[in-house]
């Protein structure tokens, strides 16, 4: 009984044993408030890869100076059935009927359907590259660096390097903060960092360029929004 009796009168006052943290006032709101401010580029940063990495309609590019008449132009591309769209014939991803007979058909004045049985003209993949639709976005980093068919991979890829920065920067952002720099050093820091990389990352080159500043971008974030959350708590709880 003497145990718990001296238990109870620890906490019989919960007020006074918490008035050390100090009251929610002005100070503790402008911080909070300041620091919120520097949470929003983490999530345009985050979100960012839905616009970014968007999947544009395309098809298989044809030669430019290739020599084709109107009809076998447009009938170039072999339709299969979509899935997406409840089994309806749209024109191929990823393939094309094969130049070298839509060469020879189109000199010959043959057309397609009446005079050619386009189900017995041979395809071969996309070896020009493909036309994207525009009319939704000018450029997305799989129209940029064509990230289709068999390239089609590296795109969820892109999504899981930018996690796996979070991933990394989520364990080396309290070595940074706590043992070597300071916490202020490495928010602003990680937010000036944030800016250097994502003005880079506009200018990549190629996608492996794009998804390592990807990647640097995370562990930036990451870092930013875990320092200044604990920046945030440490300093409300000391005024």
């Amino acid at each position: 009984m003497p145990a718990a009796t001296s238990d109870t009168s620890k906490i019989t006052d919960y007020d006074a044993a918490t008035a050390f943290l100090g009251e929610w006032g002005p100070f503790q709101r402008r911080v909070v408030f300041l620091l919120c401010l520097s949470f929003i580029p983490n999530g345009l940063t985050a979100l960012s890869v839905v616009f970014l990495a968007d999947t544009p309609d395309h098809r298989c590019a044809l030669p430019a100076h290739l020599n084709l008449s109107a009809a076998w132009r447009n009938n170039s591309i072999p339709l299969e059935e979509d899935a997406n769209r409840d089994g309806a014939l749209v024109p191929s991803k990823c393939s094309r009927y094969k130049v070298e007979n839509l060469l020879n058909y189109s000199e010959r004045g043959l057309l397609p359907g009446s005079d050619v049985n386009l189900s017995n003209v041979p395809k071969e993949g996309c070896l020009d590259g493909w036309e994207f639709d525009h009319s939704v976005y000018t450029s997305t980093i799989v129209s940029e660096w064509d990230l289709v068919c068999d390239q089609s991979w590296k795109k969820p890829l892109t999504t899981s390097l930018f996690f796996g920065g979070i991933l990394a920067g989520s364990f080396v952002s309290g070595q940074l903060s706590d043992r070597l720099f300071g916490r202020k050093m490495v928010m602003f820091g990680t937010i000036g960092l944030q800016v250097v990389t994502t003005l880079i990352q506009i200018f990549s080159s190629s996608w492996i360029m794009f998804v390592v500043l990807y990647f640097l971008l995370a562990v930036e974030q990451i870092s930013n929004y875990v320092v200044a959350f604990v920046l945030g708590m440490s300093e409300s709880l000391e005024k």
